[in-house]
């Protein structure tokens, strides 16, 4: 028999296709094994230690939250891998470091997942630090309300809009109010009148005017997907996908019509002689955002502004109705602070020197973390030693929000109670702390989430004149709502009976 050439071997279609598996094998497998042995050190699940099907299910579950409060626990590490190159802390020190102004860890890709305009970046989706800081630079003024006069009487207005529905068209009736729908009303509403000086109407309206909260809704599960796989990520959101595939401001409905939308208003903000107003909007333009920056950032800031606080408002007032003591506690101190005297609608300065409302909002958020997104910081080149173990440069450090929030270390033996009494036993420098800690759900230093004061302002507004106004009682105790967990939390169904309940 003569000697096998490679001459010998027909270039047939099956061959070639052979040849192409082979290599596609070879590269993953050998692909696979060097991202495993990087981090071959820090315990995980075996199948997140060379690939993405682990994060891909957990993902997909609509369970993320359950399932990461209990993982550092569980493997019995403040480091746990559950990617090939990402690993989840729930240490807040460490989290801190990587998130601090002059930290040398950058943004890992997870971001850009925030990225609707294929044009334009915003705040969240730049990667680069120094294009990061004069974004925000332009952005803070606007989002932490310094150079926005009518802010407080804008998130006013929204908050007797949502009182004047509740009291019309529920209260004292047999029909009952889904408030996971109309917490996202009053979320949307909030935000757009801040960003662009007027509300989009849902709470007149009593609807998703524009059927952009059903769209985000439904979307959730496959954004989720592509947040957390980076192959995913890398293709759906890349700049020429995003501009043959995404949203279009021509859309009728959904993120496209709002891009629209978000277009017009900008558009009439810069035309020759326009007078600035005394929003976010205009607090943008007085800085130096171009027409763009202004659209992409407006368009974010919806989304980014409305799920999360709405989240806060539904886990709160379903731990409130469930929780007889609290609900009775928290009525007493509104009737004591009417007694008193307090505006109507409750200004910001007074509901943050109501300690107990203080205390509620805070461990609102703490129960169940407003977000469970991974929000991954890349390790220096240099690598760092994290808890003893040393993590190679470029790797991605997770925060575990859920787990944080619940660490009984911090908290408490009863940290998976709901009992806003931990912050009012404590003296003023412990709780301090705990606020601190609390707060870290809306991220730190040079990534801090810029809208974190309006969230508050609306959350302290939100809780003292709904039970203010309102007795609030669950359709279904046994099944309060229909929950989701996909990176933020997507709910329905929260179906509750309202009765006049002013105090006097």
């Amino acid at each position: 028999m003569g000697a096998l050439s490679v001459s010998s071997l027909e270039a047939s279609p099956a061959n070639l296709a052979l040849l192409g598996l082979f290599l596609v094998t070879s590269w993953y497998l050998s692909t696979s094994f060097f991202a495993w042995y990087r981090l071959r050190h820090i315990p995980g699940p075996f199948l997140g230690s060379f690939s993405y099907l682990w994060i891909i299910r957990i993902a997909r579950s609509a369970r993320q939250e359950k399932l990461y409060r209990t993982i550092n626990d569980d493997y019995n590490s403040r480091l746990v891998r559950v990617g090939p190159n990402e690993l989840l802390t729930d240490d807040p020190e460490v989290l801190r470091r990587a998130n601090a102004v002059r930290s040398d860890y950058g943004k890992d890709g997870w971001y850009i997942s925030a990225r609707f305009n294929p044009y334009q970046d915003t705040m969240i989706t730049v990667l680069d630090k120094t294009l990061h800081d004069k974004m925000k630079a332009k952005t803070a003024a606007g989002y932490a309300g310094r150079e926005i006069d009518l802010l407080e009487p804008s998130v006013d207005e929204q908050i007797t809009s949502l009182i004047t529905l509740l009291k019309t068209s529920y209260a004292d009736t047999n029909v009952l109010v889904d408030m996971a729908e109309l917490s996202v009303f009053l979320t949307m509403d909030v935000i757009t009148s801040a960003s662009f000086g007027k509300p989009f109407g849902h709470l007149n309206a009593n609807s998703d005017v524009f059927g952009f909260i059903e769209d985000v809704r439904k979307n959730w599960p496959v954004i989720a997907l592509m947040l957390d796989a980076p192959i995913l990520r890398s293709v759906m959101f890349s700049k020429w996908f995003l501009s043959f595939s995404g949203p279009r401001p021509t859309d009728k409905r959904g993120l496209g019509q709002m891009m629209g939308i978000a277009e017009k208003h900008v558009g009439e903000r810069f035309k020759t002689g326009s007078e600035q107003q005394r929003d976010m909007l205009g607090s943008w333009i007085k800085n130096g955002m171009s027409r763009e920056e202004c659209e992409a950032e407006g368009l974010f800031a919806l989304v980014a502004g409305s799920d999360t606080t709405a989240s806060v408002i539904r886990i709160t007032l379903l731990h409130l109705m469930s929780n007889a003591r609290v609900y009775s506690k928290f009525k007493d101190v509104i009737e004591q602070a009417v007694k008193a005297d307090v505006s109507t609608p409750i200004t910001y300065d007074e509901g943050t020197k109501i300690p107990y409302l203080r205390a509620l909002i805070y461990e609102g958020i703490r129960i169940r973390a407003p977000a469970t997104g991974l929000y991954p910081k890349t390790v220096p080149p240099q690598g760092e030693t994290i808890h003893g173990v040393f993590v190679p440069g470029g790797t991605a450090i997770c925060m575990n929000a859920p787990a944080m929030l619940k660490s009984r270390a911090m908290f408490g033996a009863d940290a998976d109670l709901f009992r806003p009494e931990r912050f009012l036993e404590v003296d003023d420098a412990t709780r301090a702390s705990l606020e601190r800690e609390v707060e870290m759900a809306f991220g730190y230093g040079r990534y801090m989430c810029a809208g974190k004061p309006v969230a508050f302002m609306e959350l302290f507004k939100t809780f003292f004149e709904l039970m203010r106004n309102f007795d609030f009682e669950l359709a279904n105790p046994v099944k309060p709502w229909d929950s989701y967990s996909y990176n933020v939390f997507v709910e329905e169904n929260m179906w509750v009976k309202v009765t006049s309940a002013k105090v006097e």
